[in-house]
């Protein structure tokens, strides 16, 4: 397996989590078959690019296969796993980044999506570049770290372009909806309101207020609504214990998520699976 990687190291991660956008890392890397890399939860965004072959993506509960002239996006804090083919591995580069206004940006391609990890691009082999000029670069100068973010910039820039990005004019609904992104993509945490607004860049009083304004829900409820129903899905859908859903739904431990949702539906979770499997039965029975 060849690979070729530059990672900044003349930053630490708090100063560049704390930066408004900052460049970590980026690598090309041709996988042998059947090379797979996690399931991982990186504290930075990553993107690859993918200038040939296959492979497939897991996240959460769905699986992508994906081929040369497909990117594939992995924010901050995503469980992912992925995998190259077994008789035609992919070859591709990647770029890692974070900072508040990282979230922002990521927040706002992978909502112009279709898919909303995946992007089609006629243009990967731009992208190839721009990661093989920061391959060039020496390591650990200030010089190339601004290389870096500039050449990061410009990589950002041309995904703006790729998706055909719509600016939005009403800023306070771009906004209320990057919040609302933000807790689609982030219920699985244990979350504190705070800390999303500081992620955003938000004071917490004001971010309350927007998001009721524009969902007329607050934002904790809408995120104890989603658990919710994840919740509803998991113990439906599968025999996981108690215990494995409280933490995949950012609980503290399994007590905390059966309060949570007995308050919420008037029953247990255990009880709430055991008539959804007689039921089930029962439905069975009659066909």
């Amino acid at each position: 397996m060849n690979e070729l990687e530059y990672k900044e190291t003349r930053y630490s991660i708090n100063f560049m989590k704390n930066s408004d956008l900052a460049f970590y890392g980026a690598g090309r890397q041709q996988c042998s078959p059947d090379y797979a890399y996690g399931p991982r939860v990186r504290p930075y965004n990553v993107i690859h690019f993918i200038k040939s072959g296959c492979g497939s993506l897991y996240i959460g509960n769905e699986e992508y296969s994906l081929h040369a002239g497909e990117c594939f996006i992995i924010p901050t804090g995503t469980v992912a796993y992925y995998q190259a083919d077994h008789k035609n591995p992919w070859k591709y580069a990647w770029i890692c980044f974070l900072g508040l206004k990282s979230q922002t940006y990521i927040n706002e391609i992978m909502s112009s999506l279709t898919n909303q990890y995946i992007l089609n691009s006629s243009q990967i082999d731009l992208y190839w570049e721009d990661i093989g000029s920061i391959l060039t670069l020496p390591h650990n100068t200030i010089s190339s770290y601004l290389h870096a973010n500039g050449i990061l910039l410009k990589l950002l820039a041309r995904m703006f372009e790729d998706i055909d990005y719509k600016e939005v004019t009403d800023k306070k609904q771009t906004t209320a909806n990057n919040i609302r992104f933000y807790l689609d993509m982030n219920y699985s945490k244990p979350l504190r309101l705070n800390e999303v607004a500081h992620t955003l860049g938000l004071h917490p009083n004001y971010m309350t207020r927007l998001f009721h304004e524009h969902f007329h829900i607050s934002p904790k409820q809408y995120l104890m609504n989603l658990k919710m129903q994840k919740a509803q899905n998991l113990l439906e859908d599968t025999m996981l214990p108690i215990q494995t859903i409280a933490n995949s739904l950012g609980f503290e431990d399994a007590l905390a998520f059966s309060k949570s949702f007995k308050g919420k539906y008037g029953i247990s979770p255990s009880l709430y699976r055991n008539e959804k499997m007689l039921n089930n039965t029962d439905e069975k029975k009659t066909l």
